[in-house]
């Protein structure tokens, strides 16, 4: 495979053999945590779990990202292509509901070549969970790969994107991603069980002091897309300790009740399915521990 990255919307055109692009990890697999992940949608995780794999790195920079740890500062392990088969294999067998990919934007190309030689082996869903900023043409070479498509559409301005994930072009780029994910996806689809097994659910956060951009982000969705294409998750679960270095006073507070329910009302009238978090959640004892054990090795390679 040419190492020369073009395949996320920074278009870095480095090589990734020799060095790193913005995404800062270079171009063979590199993975943080992989394991049984409860705290997903029900459809999503179900009673089972979800089969997370949190790969290294990331093509955002959000200030008040959770993950920070792996995303910003790329904490992982090294994997080749048949110990990442394996991990996959390993997780079905632990009777997860799904292989959920997080962060795969700057790995798409090479889970291009890798899907097709173990999909035949799983008889659970594919999960591609991403922050929404993906290029058309990569993802192009996912469809048939792909059974759900789980971005999280994070902003409508672009001074926000700008501020917040250095990704000033976020929504339009974001909107093109969405709709060839929907035209590979057409229609959420669950089992008997009720666990989803295709389609595309968007996310959505909702950020203290900016409910006026997650109602103008909705009526975007709904006016280009409709409110049946895919289901909405909205969250609450903005938490304010991953921010804490930021200069943005705002994002030092958690969302308030009125800020998340004003969203989520907006939501309801617009007609979309989904799911609405509690407000619980915004709690950093549901974010990942990615020093704890998991189906990695126990030695970075």
């Amino acid at each position: 495979m040419n190492s020369i990255c073009l395949q996320c919307p920074r278009a870095c055109g480095v090589d990734r053999e020799r060095t790193v692009g913005f995404c800062g990890v270079p171009q063979g697999f590199r993975v943080a945590r992989a394991a049984k992940h409860m705290w997903e949608e029900p459809s999503i995780g179900g009673k089972n779990g979800s089969g997370t794999v949190f790969f290294s790195g990331c093509n955002l920079r959000c200030i008040f990202c959770q993950n920070r740890v792996i995303s910003h500062e790329r904490m992982g392990h090294a994997l080749t292509d048949t110990q990442l088969t394996d991990l996959f294999l390993r997780l079905q067998d632990a009777g997860v509901h799904n292989i959920n990919l997080v962060t795969p934007t700057h790995y798409a190309l090479q889970l291009a070549k890798l899907l097709p030689k173990v999909k035949s082996r799983l008889h659970i869903p594919i999960v591609y969970n991403c922050g929404g900023y993906e290029a058309v043409e990569t993802l192009r070479q996912l469809d048939g790969l792909i059974d759900i498509y789980l971005p999280d559409i994070k902003y409508f301005s672009t001074s926000l994107s700008k501020r917040y994930s250095a990704a000033e072009d976020y929504f339009p780029v974001a909107r093109r991603a969405l709709t060839e994910m929907l035209r590979q996806q057409t229609e959420p689809r669950l089992d008997a069980d009720g666990m989803m097994v295709g389609g595309v659910m968007v996310r959505h956060l909702v950020l203290p002091s900016h409910r006026a951009d997650s109602v103008a982000l909705l009526d975007a969705l709904a006016k280009e897309f409709g409110n049946k294409a895919f289901w909405l998750s909205l969250m609450s679960q903005y938490t304010p300790q991953f921010a804490k270095d930021a200069p943005y006073p705002n994002l030092h507070r958690r969302v308030t009740t009125f800020e998340y329910q004003t969203v989520a009302d907006h939501a309801a009238s617009l007609g979309f399915d989904g799911y609405f978090q509690e407000r619980a959640s915004a709690n950093a004892a549901y974010t990942p521990d990615f020093y704890e054990e998991s189906f990695l090795p126990k030695a970075d390679p």
